[in-house]
């Protein structure tokens, strides 16, 4: 993720970031390397998910309370959204991506990793919810949680090829970035990361 926001962002690929002044960037974790680089620097917002009883912007133990799916920003607010490994632990990940979409400035971009099997052609939906319950389509599976690390987070769904075509029918440039930069310590086939970025005339 870093290598790729780098990159995007026109920003050199080694030593302290420098953003230009008055971005916006909203990570939605609040732990991780990524965010111990960014954390402090002017314009940097993060937050976590700590349930339904909490509304969006709330501030729980000194932390930022956010569902991506019903964000709290403004709308046309944020120049890059990152997200790593958060999309799958939502019943409604594409009602998040329209969320993202609106609060994104244009030309503003959603950085993001998830679980991905290209040899889906559909998402894996693994749960949804059916008047109120959660009704499971695959057996559980859990993924570690930071907030709660001895309950883990369930994955919901695991995302295939329309993936891409569902982002771009929300009105998104989308892009799946296979890298492999061995001289940055990625080494790829198979390292995807991918980008939802809102067009400059949206």
């Amino acid at each position: 993720m870093a290598y790729l926001i780098r990159q995007q962002c026109g920003l050199s690929q080694g030593g302290s970031w420098h953003f230009p002044s008055g971005l916006v960037i909203y990570n939605t974790e609040t732990t991780g390397a990524l965010h111990l680089q960014l954390n402090g620097l002017p314009g940097y917002v993060c937050s976590e998910y700590f349930g339904d009883e909490y509304r969006s912007g709330e501030m729980v133990d000194g932390r930022r309370h956010e569902d991506l799916q019903a964000l709290s920003f403004a709308d046309n607010s944020l120049d890059l959204v990152m997200s790593s490994d958060v999309m799958e632990h939502m019943p409604e990940p594409y009602a998040a991506h329209a969320e993202i979409f609106r609060v994104l400035k244009p030309g503003g971009r959603h950085i993001f990793t998830v679980p991905y099997n290209p040899l889906l052609v559909e998402d894996q939906v693994r749960a949804k919810i059916v008047d109120g319950e959660i009704v499971y389509l695959e057996e559980k599976a859990f993924h570690g949680d930071p907030v709660r690390p001895d309950e883990g987070v369930l994955v919901w769904t695991i995302f295939g090829l329309s993936m891409l075509a569902r982002l771009r029918s929300l009105g998104f440039e989308a892009t799946e970035w296979d890298l492999d930069e061995s001289t940055h310590g990625i080494v790829g086939p198979g390292a995807l990361i991918f980008e939802a970025r809102k067009p400059p005339s949206a």
